[in-house]
């Protein structure tokens, strides 16, 4: 019995051994990476020409998951010796003030690091007081996008959200999406949203 056992181990470990030289990665395919480079993904993941194959395991590419510009990855071993790296990358969503090294956001709210300066300025900008509200405004921006939101600004009142073509408080989303169609029709100039309509302010 004791020695079917160390036969058994030994070939175990004698495969182990094999699975080290044959087979190996000879071509690595990245698909859906747009801010990543597809050497940058590989690299994240510890992929690399001549890895063992069957090594190349879920703990192994754990990095995927830790990088803040991967919102989900997916990877592949095809035998003989090809690894496809699959990844749905975070879109920024907005910025936290005007300053050029203001921190981007995910629309999961996932802080995005190394964003271009162009890409940078071109993003609404969220921002407040009082209790966090920045969750309720990336759904604000989500239903504002065909609007081009420049700036949402929250408070314990409710929604200041600049437009190119004016702007519009409101107390939340439920009460902006009520009235959304007279917001439409009343574009222009300082509109406030109520319960019972919208209305137009003056400074």
């Amino acid at each position: 019995m004791r020695l079917a056992l160390a036969t058994a181990l030994l070939l175990a470990l004698a495969a182990a051994a094999v699975t080290r030289f044959v087979p190996v990665v000879d071509r690595i395919e990245v698909h859906g990476a747009v801010h990543h480079a597809s050497a940058d993904v590989a690299r994240i993941a510890r992929v690399a020409h001549g890895d063992p194959l069957l090594w190349i395991t879920r703990w192994r590419v754990a990095g995927l998951d830790e990088d803040p510009w991967i919102r989900r990855a997916r990877v592949t071993r095809h035998w003989p010796d090809t690894v496809v790296v699959a990844v749905w990358e975070r879109e920024p969503a907005y910025r936290e003030s005007l300053a050029n090294d203001a921190t981007v956001r995910a629309w999961d709210g996932t802080v995005l690091p190394n964003v271009g300066p162009d890409a940078r300025a071109a993003l609404p900008i969220v921002r407040g007081w009082g209790r966090d509200r920045s969750a309720e405004a990336r759904e604000l921006l989500k239903v504002l996008q065909e609007r081009s939101p420049l700036v949402i600004e929250y408070s314990p009142e409710g929604f200041e959200i600049a437009l190119p073509d004016g702007t519009v408080f409101t107390p939340d989303l439920d009460a902006l999406q009520r009235q959304w169609a007279a917001v439409e029709r009343h574009r222009g100039g300082r509109l406030a949203v109520y319960p019972w309509g919208v209305s137009r302010t003056h400074e």
